[in-house]
């Protein structure tokens, strides 16, 4: 995990102004990216797009239509051990964005979607050109007790 966390980093970076720019051309000024999982798995669960007079159906339609240049974390099994680098591909922003968010939260908290699991959501104010990350960790609680008589 330790070689991945850092190129995940790196793909985020890379990838922040090329998303503004292209929720910007759609008009979107907020975008929120709604993840959760557990026992194993987890992806994202929802898109919340803003302003909502932009009509859902056909801002959703042009999301998964329109294709973006987007850095893709790839890796490959060499001497041993996993290499990771970011790939330059076109996809569609819907894609891009759903990556972006499992990168993102993957870099921080990475295996989040194991056991108990967890959620959150990723923010962005397209105008403001900023991105917030919220994640909530799920576990269960135990209590131990010992007694000699």
């Amino acid at each position: 995990m330790m070689g991945y966390s850092p190129k995940s980093f790196e793909a985020v970076r890379a990838n922040r102004q090329p998303l503004l720019t292209a929720l910007a051309a759609l008009n979107i000024t907020e975008l929120v990216i709604h993840y959760e999982g557990g026992g194993d798995s987890g992806d994202v669960s929802e898109l919340e797009i803003f302003p909502v007079e932009l009509g859902q159906g056909d801002i959703e339609n042009l999301l998964k239509t329109q294709q973006m240049s987007y850095h893709c974390l790839a890796g490959e099994y060499q001497d041993g051990e996993y290499r990771y680098f970011l790939q330059e591909q076109s996809i569609s922003i819907d894609a891009a964005l759903r990556d972006f968010a499992l990168t993102w939260v993957d870099a921080h908290h990475g295996g989040w979607e194991n056991n108990d699991g967890g959620s959150g959501k990723v923010t962005i104010h397209v105008t403001e050109g900023s991105f917030r990350l919220e994640h909530t960790e799920y576990y269960t609680e135990c209590s131990n007790y010992e007694y000699d008589l």
